[in-house]
């Protein structure tokens, strides 16, 4: 009996042996991501030190790799106006000469290039990405550093995969293994790293996408460590909730941020489109959106003593973050001259990202909301800083569609524990509000407009969530070897089925079908047997709906027999596969 069982499960088996060689191809894939990692962590501190070079010959005329204040007043005075229109009209023409697809903020070119372009990006993309973003930001233009560093990881992990003659799979997970890297790196939040590239990144959720993932986090954020140090992104005050109470106020944040992540995509999509209409050349229309977004910064200096919105901001976050910015006009007027700063800087043709933004804008908010808050409940409610750090996950979650993302990288880059629960709170409110006003993320947008469509349900998939046991169809109808031609035809009308299984007692000889019947053209009283099609279709019931779509492909046929412990207890088709798939996708 049990030789007879291990003979029935032999293409089963097949099947499971095949898939325990795809975790040592995973673990294969893996080591190759110990390069990725230390290539997109060297790439990561080389592109700080690019934005640093770039910023001190900008704003002071030193050639230094060193870190220099944003907040102190430029060499050049009232001149500072020309220079991110300088920068960003170099940036531009590099852009369009090597690397068009470059411009912008650069995450949905890598999206595009995994659901559609199977994981091929250019080499060239991640050395152009990374000067004409390091010129954008040392200029001053108004975009963060998440786009270029995506680019960049992506970029060496398709051209790894590619050499290597991997599979689209292969270098697809080699692509994440890369943009995870970049984000771990330039973050320094390995987890938040491994978040991105899953939620926003790669197809799939699973342990053979992970683990490659893992490994490249781990090897660029520790890569980077060496020249970058190993604190948090920002440094916070202690923080403990006072009152339950004050998660009303996070809902009022989340509400508010929601409304603001679609107010922030809808005017960046809107000035690239008012800038596309206008035809002039585009580098003249870099002049002029530089030159705007120099006067914003200029404002920016005279009206509150520094220049917030260029460059990626972090030195506005510093100052929030330590509770030192307690002016509501200036946290509200900052979140508006940001979105203009970003939207200039990105449609007049600048290269850079909109995660900074994004933190730059949640912190502002949430310290507006924090202040207003202190006005009104002061002996219930924690720091300005507390508000400001949700405020940066909340716009995060709604700009980008990445709510964990968000969430953990924000703790991460802070590492205070305590807010998490308000941190849950506003992100999943701003990702929920942002998609029903608006249906679309920063990213995804981009794409639609280009006639692109990616689906990003990544859902755990249910065929492998349910056993064929579970939908088993315990009328068990089948053929017997020495039954007569006319029998069957019989039967096959009766049922409305034109595949029947052959079976003597609980052993399967294979299928029946009106293809056979008909080719054969035998007369009525012929025993079926010599027709039987020999072929393997059994499955135990253990085995999940995804394991018996790849036998049913394996065997070509669409009816398999369900055995429990050598018994057979019924059979299972495609059609009610599909159709139990469609149920619970309608559940869910």
């Amino acid at each position: 009996m049990q030789q007879t069982q291990n003979t029935d499960n032999q293409l089963y088996d097949t099947i499971r042996l095949s898939q325990s060689q795809q975790i040592r191809r995973t673990i294969h894939i893996s080591m190759w991501c110990l390069l990725v990692g230390a290539i997109a962590g060297l790439g990561a501190a080389f592109f700080k030190y690019l934005i640093e070079f770039f910023h001190n010959l900008f704003f002071s005329g030193m050639f230094s790799f060193a870190h220099s204040s944003r907040s102190s007043a430029s060499v050049w005075g009232p001149f500072i106006i020309l220079v991110p229109a300088i920068g960003i009209a170099v940036a531009q023409m590099i852009t369009s000469k090597w690397a068009p697809e470059a411009k912008g903020h650069g995450v949905p070119e890598v999206m595009v290039a995994v659901a559609e372009n199977r994981g091929k990006i250019r080499p060239i993309v991640a050395l152009v990405k990374s000067l004409a973003s390091a010129i954008t930001i040392g200029s001053g233009g108004s975009v963060g550093k998440e786009g270029p560093i995506v680019q960049i990881g992506a970029s060496f992990g398709s051209t790894l995969g590619q050499s290597l003659k991997l599979s689209s799979r292969d270098t697809i997970i080699l692509v994440g293994a890369g943009v995870a890297g970049g984000i771990s790196a330039t973050f320094n939040a390995p987890i938040g790293g491994i978040m991105f590239a899953l939620e926003l990144i790669l197809p799939e959720y699973s342990i053979m996408t992970i683990m490659p993932l893992v490994v490249s986090s781990i090897i660029a954020t520790t890569v980077c460590s060496f020249f970058l140090g190993t604190h948090p992104a920002f440094i916070v005050p202690e923080y403990a909730m006072v009152s339950s109470f004050e998660l009303v106020f996070y809902v009022v944040l989340g509400l508010l941020a929601g409304l603001l992540s679609v107010l922030f995509i809808k005017s960046v999509y809107g000035m690239e489109d008012f800038f596309d209409s206008i035809h002039i050349h585009p580098t003249l229309k870099a002049i002029i959106g530089g030159l705007l977004v120099g006067v914003i910064g200029y404002v920016s200096l005279k009206s509150f003593g520094s220049y917030h919105v260029y460059g990626v901001g972090y030195d506005f976050l510093d100052l929030v973050l330590s509770n030192q910015v307690t002016s509501l006009v200036m946290a509200f007027s900052l979140v508006f001259l940001k979105i203009l700063a970003n939207s200039l800087t990105l449609a007049s043709g600048g290269s850079g990202g909109i995660f900074a933004p994004s933190l730059f804008l949640g912190g502002a908010l949430g310290a507006g909301v924090g202040i207003v808050v202190h006005m009104l409940f002061p002996g219930h409610t924690g720091p300005i800083s507390a508000y400001a750090i949700v405020g940066m996950a909340a716009i995060v979650s709604g700009v980008t569609g990445g709510v964990l993302t968000a969430i953990i990288m924000v703790f991460e880059m802070t590492r205070n524990y305590a807010i998490m629960l308000p941190l849950l709170l506003s992100g999943v409110l701003s990702y929920f509000i942002s998609r029903l006003l608006y249906g679309e993320t920063m990213y995804t947008k981009k794409l639609t407009r280009r006639g692109i469509h990616i689906q990003f349900d990544k859902r755990i998939p249910m065929l492998k969530a349910i056993q064929v046991g579970e939908i088993t169809n315990r009328s068990f109808i089948s053929c017997h070897p020495d039954d007569t031609v006319e029998k069957v035809w019989e039967t096959m009308h009766e049922h409305g089925l034109g595949l029947f299984p052959v079976t003597d007692g609980d052993q399967v000889l294979g299928t029946i079908g009106y293809i056979e019947l008909h080719n054969a053209a035998p007369s009525k009283e012929r025993t079926i047997a010599p027709l039987v099609h020999k072929v393997n279709i059994c499955i135990p019931s253990k085995a999940n709906l995804y394991d018996a779509l790849l036998v049913m492909e394996a065997c070509k046929s669409n009816i398999l027999v369900v055995k429990e412990q050598g018994k057979i207890i019924g059979f299972v088709t495609l059609k009610r596969i599909m159709r139990n798939y469609l149920d619970k996708q309608r559940i869910s």
